[in-house]
């Protein structure tokens, strides 16, 4: 029988959603096929129809995450009435927040972004690289309007990237409290607007 397609999609959501529950409730290592199945009210037989073990299920959950981060981020870029300056600071502190309430919501993503043999590696490595050009187009916007004085706005994005690291799914850096890490954002970011301003820049050329 050859399922539609808008049937085989309720089916896996159906799949990774009883996943998750699992994982989230008794670990991604103490989770076997056989048990999500059993969720489903489907043989595990049944199940490799659609997943062809755990860890794809695991990636097709770390994708949702990994793209519901981005649209989300990328709404704070398009927002209407905003300086460059305020993107950028609502950009890092937003990323903070979802990111954190990402991990906080399925806290053994940590265990799967972890896991050298399955493909947390490369969605993280996905999720930065669509993160870079998102900060940007923030800083091409900053140049335009003349916030920013930046020669070169994708070296100047990688080390933002580095600058907020800590502020990008924190758990896996740090068990410090989501206060704490707002109140260092915020430090963080006003560093990172005084180096790109202008009137920054043009202080510091007069200064040297």
């Amino acid at each position: 029988m050859v399922l539609n397609t808008e049937k085989l999609d309720k089916i896996r959501t159906k799949i990774i959603d009883s996943a998750a529950q699992r994982f989230q409730r008794y670990g991604y290592g103490k989770t076997n096929v056989a048990e999500i199945a059993c969720d489903c009210g489907m043989s595990a037989g049944n199940l490799y129809r659609y997943f062809k073990n755990k860890s794809q299920i695991a990636e097709a959950i770390m994708r949702l995450s990994v793209d519901s981060t981005i649209a989300e981020l990328r709404s704070v870029v398009n927002a209407p009435n905003l300086t460059a300056r305020q993107r950028l600071e609502e950009y890092v502190l937003q990323e903070l927040y979802f990111t954190h309430h990402q991990l906080g919501t399925y806290p053994t993503l940590v265990e799967q972004v972890r896991d050298p043999s399955g493909s947390g590696p490369m969605l993280a490595h996905d999720y930065v690289e669509e993160s870079h050009k998102l900060l940007a187009q923030i800083l091409s916007l900053g140049v335009e309007s003349g916030e920013f004085v930046v020669s070169d706005v994708h070296e100047t994005a990688n080390v933002i990237q580095a600058a907020t690291l800590m502020f990008r799914y924190p758990q896996l850096h740090t068990d410090d409290t989501l206060e704490h890490l707002e109140t260092a954002a915020q430090g963080v970011i006003q560093l990172i607007l005084r180096a790109l301003s202008v009137a920054e820049s043009v202080s510091m050329t007069q200064a040297a």
